[in-house]
């Protein structure tokens, strides 16, 4: 059996389908980006799996996972009186906040060293920039040494160099605890560069499989619906824009 099989899962609200039939299997350590235009539910389909909105069909597990979760957008009060340490003391099991050893100092400088940010942990959050939040993010989420890491649009509000940086970082850490990632992406030469298994979505299941086999110019162009130019190495495919 595999990791996650979803079967024929549908979504709606309403009268409005999100989504529609969607099948696809996850195997143990796949890297998976699920991509797709605005509005085609990609975010719904992680709700889903996580188990955050109800769904027809199946979703299945080889065994119950651990999940660590980084979610697209993070409202909070940037002038919380909250330190970086103090934030992850806040999800770190079996240490109440208030009770700050050296075993819990310990874990908490594991994680951020893992992530590249043990600097910042006397930082207050509200000063933290793009990147720097979002590495802080997925040491919270990495807490619980989680066997699935889910990240919805983890480069979201940060700059092209440190977009990079922060899918390396994920690549590395999937490879170094184990994990298996589900990622949502709309950068498609990220996906090529980085994710194992691709998902493409708009409302239904459009492919799925290795990013160089299944994401063709048709395939891009159904999934997108607009004609527009993907380069990615010796291919030119359809998509909302151009890279080279």
């Amino acid at each position: 059996m595999a990791f996650l099989t979803v079967h024929d899962i549908s979504v709606r609200y309403g009268e409005r389908v999100i989504l529609d039939r969607v099948s696809f299997s996850v195997e143990r350590g796949d890297v998976v980006a699920i991509i797709g235009p605005n509005g085609s539910g990609k975010t719904t389909l992680v709700r889903a799996i996580l188990g955050l909105t109800s769904v027809a069909g199946e979703i299945l597990w080889e065994q119950k996972p651990s999940i660590g979760y980084v979610p697209q957008y993070v409202d909070f009060d940037r002038s919380f009186p909250l330190t970086v340490e103090e934030l992850l003391l806040l999800r770190l099991p079996g240490h109440p906040f208030w009770r700050h050893d050296d075993t819990a100092h310990e874990a908490v400088m594991h994680v951020l060293h893992d992530v590249g940010a043990e600097k910042l942990i006397e930082k207050p959050i509200g000063v933290l920039s793009g990147g720097e939040l979002q590495r802080v993010l997925i040491a919270n989420a990495l807490l619980p040494n989680p066997s699935l890491l889910v990240l919805d649009e983890p480069s979201s509000g940060i700059d092209i160099e440190g977009e990079e940086t922060i899918y390396s970082l994920i690549h590395r850490l999937a490879e170094e605890r184990g994990m298996t990632v589900l990622l949502v992406s709309h950068d498609l030469d990220i996906v090529f560069r980085y994710a194992s298994k691709v998902v493409c979505v708009n409302r239904k299941l459009i492919c799925q499989g290795v990013p160089s086999k299944v994401l063709t110019a048709q395939m891009i162009s159904k999934a997108y619906a607009t004609p527009a130019r993907y380069k990615h190495g010796k291919e030119t495919a359809a998509h909302g824009h151009h890279h080279s």
